[in-house]
């Protein structure tokens, strides 16, 4: 899989049975309340969770994870409470998929909670589907859409704690100079505020080509240029139905914008190879993760300290659209405590604690009520624009077998951008591969 979480290399960044309805002053109460391990007993549940290390998205207690000193005496009297003991397994994110499937398969326990990022379809046998359990008041709080890339054979399989949708970055700067005051609303601006910007050795546009696959992959970037064109990856079959002429327009416009598009982009494996070239001030515009927000704009990390924009990506025909990071919690079946795992993870879902998430580690929130934070948009100026671009569509079109999908469809695309094919052969060839992986899969 891609890692869309590589930082940039000088940033040093930062209830089932009973809901543990933890607020700010509970928070700040539980100061007061001594570590868990000199709390609990010899009987304590352990829990074992299998998560990123930091700065990946993870939970409080996790080793080198900046909560606030509130937030992790609040975890450690969650733990009292529940006569738990949390015991982290936190290996670097690119890491995760390999362990799990190892785990998973063989056949025995290791994990309460498990941290996902478009793999629950591919694990799907081996989950609880434990939403319907959530509190109706939490559900109401969450995007409906947060489900889609959770969601297999009609089951619901776990739940997304950090809304990360690709919203478009813009250099503020860049774009004072040449007169220009807002950001592109469609693709027809799109091309032509990119074209203008291109000059100086200085390009319109930059995003990381270089890897096929995975999400952050470039195959994933054009899906969200498929659904602003209106087209879909699959049918109602379950077949490919992206060879459409609005999956040629999709590729079509990335090819277009191709001239103006720092030439190092087709080789760029991580978000943090382009975000480097946007923060050094070498190109105007490009799609991001929400995470980049903070070290976009940190001077001691970017060049255009302060003048960094959000906004929501340029419309297609059909209107603006996105893909989604699908950071999440599942619980395994082998769980031999499935009501605790659920507990835990009520408590990562708490108001507060979901505050401190974003405040404290630049992972912005899922819920809604906490996105509307004045305090967290104040933080994260990128928050309110990540809000909006989730009122629009977003699917990252995960299948059990995306990884071999998307290096199919993804490797027909770069060669499109290198100007060996066009679109329309290109999808041509990219449906014929993917059709025959989909029906493997039946």
């Amino acid at each position: 899989m891609t890692d869309r979480r590589i930082v940039m290399p000088q940033w040093t960044r930062r209830t089932f049975l009973q809901r543990s309805a933890l607020t700010a002053t509970g928070l700040a109460a539980a100061a007061n309340l001594p570590a868990w391990h000199r709390a609990l007993g010899q009987d304590a549940t352990t829990l074992n969770v299998l998560v990123p290390a930091a700065p990946d998205p993870t939970p409080p207690g996790v080793p080198d994870a900046t909560y606030s000193q509130a937030t992790n005496d609040a975890f450690a009297a969650w733990q009292t409470t529940n006569a738990a003991k949390v015991v982290y397994e936190a290996p670097p994110w690119p890491q995760l998929h390999d362990k799990m499937a190892a785990n998973f398969a063989s056949g025995t326990y290791t994990h309460d909670v498990v941290y996902m990022s478009g793999w629950v379809p591919e694990f799907s046998q081996f989950l609880t589907p434990f939403v319907d359990q959530l509190p109706a008041d939490l559900m109401a709080d969450l995007p409906a859409a947060s489900f889609s890339t959770l969601t297999w054979d009609g089951k619901r399989l776990g739940v997304v704690f950090s809304l990360s949708l690709l919203t478009t970055f813009w250099n503020k700067a860049m774009f004072e100079a040449e007169g220009i005051a807002a950001p592109p609303k469609d693709w027809v601006e799109l091309r032509g505020m990119a074209e203008q910007m291109t000059k100086d050795g200085k390009y319109g546009w930059v995003l990381n080509y270089g890897a096929p696959e995975g999400i952050g992959g470039v195959a994933s970037y054009w899906m969200s240029f498929l659904q602003q064109a209106g087209g879909t990856m699959y049918g109602a079959d379950g077949m490919p139905a992206f060879n459409s002429p609005e999956g040629v327009d999709a590729l079509q416009l990335m090819i277009d914008l191709m001239p103006f598009t720092d030439p190092g982009s087709i080789s760029y494996v991580g978000i943090n190879d382009a975000t480097n070239v946007f923060a050094a001030g070498n190109a105007a515009m490009m799609l991001n993760w929400p995470f980049m927000w903070v070290p976009a704009n940190d001077p001691a990390t970017s060049a255009i300290s302060g003048q960094v924009g959000a906004a929501l990506n340029p419309a297609g025909p059909a209107g603006t659209a996105s893909i989604d990071g699908t950071d999440a919690y599942t619980i395994p079946l082998d769980s031999p405590d499935p009501e605790l795992a659920l507990k835990l993870i009520e408590f990562y879902l708490d108001p507060a604690v979901q505050k401190s998430q974003s405040m404290d580690t630049g992972w912005l929130p899922i819920r809604l009520s906490v996105l509307n934070d004045p305090e967290v948009q104040q933080k994260s100026a990128n928050a309110a624009t990540v809000l909006e671009q989730a009122q629009h569509p977003y699917d990252s079109f995960v299948t059990p077998d995306y990884n071999e999908v998307t290096q199919a469809l993804g490797t027909e695309i770069q060669k499109a951008l290198a100007g060996e094919q066009d679109a329309a052969l290109t999808l041509r060839k990219a449906s014929d591969l993917v059709t025959e992986i989909v029906k493997r899969r039946a």
